[in-house]
């Protein structure tokens, strides 16, 4: 227990130590980490609401088991809330920012056991918003039980409760400990980085726009209802024995017969949730172990002969502001992150082609609507300049040790920063190309005009947010690790939040001149021309602001040296 309250402590003096100040941190920096670390926090206070509300509906709950009722609105509403916990406790280690954990391997030179340390890497879970969520319910049932007069059931399901929350810690630390064992192969982990990432969000879009898209199609008489292919009774068997296993349809079952009362029913569930986390925290450890046991990272990249292509000039830009932009391409082309940032555009307009191709008509979003291949090419385009926010918003942290290396080399200012836009620029420009090709081969109907203004329209676009990126970049950075899955990758959330406001802003002149003169005045030939001007004015505009660009980096230079 010495060890465990050692380890909360540890916490708690990182989390005042991020608001101290010292000499190394200027008021900037300080209040950026202020952010950071405070974000987290004010999100759980706004979900004290919530939390009372779920509490006073267990309440309702467990009265209303007290009194008969066992399928009471309270609860039916509870036991669907809490089938999605454990689902959440295996995919949060993977995609969550929660999931972010301390690596243990750095604690084996001190006299702890691995026990003691399985068990704290146990307990950060309970800290995941799921794990929150869960503790009104299972807390608070016991008591409408006992406001109902039932208090041996009140008892039972308290128990059935606490063991569904070790069941579900469990879940998330074995979890969580597979993954830490998965990505120590690198090129293992890039891959499962850009599964999780792109493939399988993407690939789970895909049924329900076939679906939706049927449903229209019957609904307009386009095509006729088909009856649901029936399923086979041994996979309904099955599923039907597998749900009755679910932690949480165990935990549901004790407590309803509990209530009745039914002890020996009540207390086979428990016996079986109790089993459960036996068997997930024996397994867990014995992965953790494996963990703590393995090297740090194994599978080194094997080297490529490319350093002709990475050394050329690109035209327009000085051999140094070259270089940095060919680095951070280059960044983008090695990490999981910056492959994510490349392909995710280009994944989802290809799982729309392929929904288009089924001709089932036009793909509504709300106000969105894909109807041909124009708006769809216009739409991913967008999105592809939207994907670099996690390392435009970021670039000069993302360098890390890099950054000092280039601070430390003859290069001016206005030559990094002009490299860094050119890079940013060449990051987005590949995907917003196959966007638009892809569509154009898909439905090449619409306007000629259009499809060619659509270039102009981003490279203005980007010309206008290329220097808040930079300044944005400046103020709130954030040390990050692109190889990783999840918020460790991302960029600081003040600068994320006000680089999507300034892509939008800076977007919104080009689609209005596109509206105006191709819907009110029926001119859509005058389109490319007037954005080609318009791209010339951004130019201008940008040019200037990244004069006090290079004032406000030249400021934080020494601040920027010390992001690791």
């Amino acid at each position: 227990m010495r060890i465990l309250r050692a380890f909360a402590w540890l916490r708690w003096r990182m989390l005042i130590n991020s608001f101290e100040k010292t000499a190394a941190r200027d008021t900037v920096e300080r209040f950026s980490l202020a952010i950071e670390t405070l974000g987290p926090i004010i999100a759980a206070v706004l979900m004290v609401p919530s939390g009372v509300l779920l509490a006073a509906g267990s309440v309702a709950a467990g009265y209303a088991l007290a009194r008969g009722d066992q399928h009471a609105l309270f609860f039916e509403a509870a036991r669907y809330l809490l089938w999605a916990v454990p689902v959440f406790s295996i995919i949060g280690p993977v995609l969550m920012p929660a999931a972010d954990r301390t690596n243990p391997v750095r604690l084996l030179l001190l006299p702890i056991s691995r026990r003691t340390l399985y068990v704290a890497q146990a307990f950060a879970a309970v800290s995941d918003i799921w794990v929150l969520v869960m503790l009104p319910l299972v807390l608070f049932v016991p008591i409408g039980l006992i406001a109902g007069g039932a208090f041996a059931a009140a008892l039972l399901a308290l128990i059935a409760g606490a063991l569904l929350v070790a069941v579900v810690i469990g879940i998330s630390s074995l979890a969580t400990s597979l993954l830490h064992l998965a990505v120590r192969d690198r090129r293992r982990g890039e891959l499962l980085a850009l599964l999780f990432i792109v493939i399988i969000p993407a690939a789970s879009m895909l049924p329900g726009l076939i679906q939706g898209g049927r449903h229209r199609a019957r609904v307009e008489g386009r095509t006729e209802a088909r009856e649901p292919m029936p399923i086979p009774s041994w996979l309904a068997t099955t599923g039907g024995w597998a749900v009755t296993l679910f932690p949480t349809e165990l935990y549901v079952a004790s407590t309803r017969a509990a209530a009745r009362p039914d002890v020996t029913a009540a207390g086979k569930g428990i016996a079986a949730l109790a089993a459960t986390g036996l068997c997930l925290h024996a397994f867990g450890m014995f992965v953790f172990a494996r963990v703590l046991a393995s090297p740090g990272s194994t599978g080194a990249r094997r080297a490529v002969s490319t350093r002709a292509a990475w050394g050329r000039t690109l035209p327009g830009l000085s051999p140094g502001a070259s270089a940095v932009a060919l680095a951070q391409v280059r960044l983008a082309l090695r990490t999981p992150r910056g492959r994510a940032i490349l392909l995710s555009p280009v994944v989802m307009i290809a799982i729309f082609a392929v929904v288009m191709r089924q001709q089932i008509g036009s793909m509504d979003f709300g106000p969105l609507a894909f109807n041909s291949g124009l708006s769809l090419a216009m739409f991913g385009s967008f999105v592809s300049l939207l994907s670099i926010l996690p390392i435009a918003m970021n670039q000069f942290a993302v360098d890390k040790a890099g950054l000092t290396l280039a601070l430390l080399s003859p290069l001016t200012d206005g030559e990094y920063l002009a490299g860094k836009a050119v890079g940013n620029g060449l990051i987005a420009a590949v995907p917003a190309l196959l966007c638009v090709l892809v569509s154009f081969v898909l439905s090449p109907d619409g306007s000629p005009a259009l499809w060619v203004a659509i270039p102009p329209a981003l490279l203005a676009t980007y010309f206008l947010v290329a220097p808040a990126a930079a300044v944005f970049s400046a103020l709130f950075p954030r040390a990050v690790d692109l190889n990783s899955i999840g918020r460790g990758s991302n960029a600081h959330g003040l600068a994320g939040l006000l680089g999507f406001v300034a892509f939008v802003a800076s977007g919104a002149p080009s689609v209005l001149i596109m509206l105006v003169v191709s819907k009110w005045l029926e001119r859509p030939s005058l389109v490319p021309a007037l954005l080609l001007v318009w791209c010339a004015i951004a130019y201008t505009i940008g040019r200037i602001l990244f004069v006090p660009a290079r004032k406000i980096f030249a400021k934080r230079r020494e601040n920027l040296a010390m992001i690791r």
